[in-house]
């Protein structure tokens, strides 16, 4: 199976934050932190991906932090109007505790 847009591995990476395709599950792989100053490539790799499967698995076992503008990035392909959906898996207390608090 090919990852999304044709990429292989690496989706987007800075010096915080990590986004890379796992071809063995078919899921995206966020590792590190995104706060404001890398929330928008969070949202682009999300799209992308979304845009080539329509709904995706987010491994977000890795992730350190996330602040408000990452959290919208990264539920923003979840949306009723987006029609499709996105799967967290491995979440970390702090964001499972953060996700019940905002209803999801």
């Amino acid at each position: 199976m090919s990852s999304p847009g044709g990429h292989c591995g690496v989706l987007y990476t800075d010096t915080y934050l990590s986004v890379r395709w796992s071809p063995a599950d078919s899921s995206l792989v966020i590792e590190g932190e995104v706060d404001v100053s890398n929330s928008a490539a969070l949202a682009t790799a999300l799209a992308e991906a979304r845009s080539e499967r329509g709904e995706i698995t987010v491994d977000t076992g890795a992730l350190r932090f996330i602040d408000l503008a990452g959290l919208r990035a990264l539920l923003a392909p979840a949306s009723p109007a987006a029609g499709d959906a996105v799967q967290l898996r491995n979440v970390p207390p702090y964001l499972r505790r953060l996700l019940e608090m905002l209803g999801g």
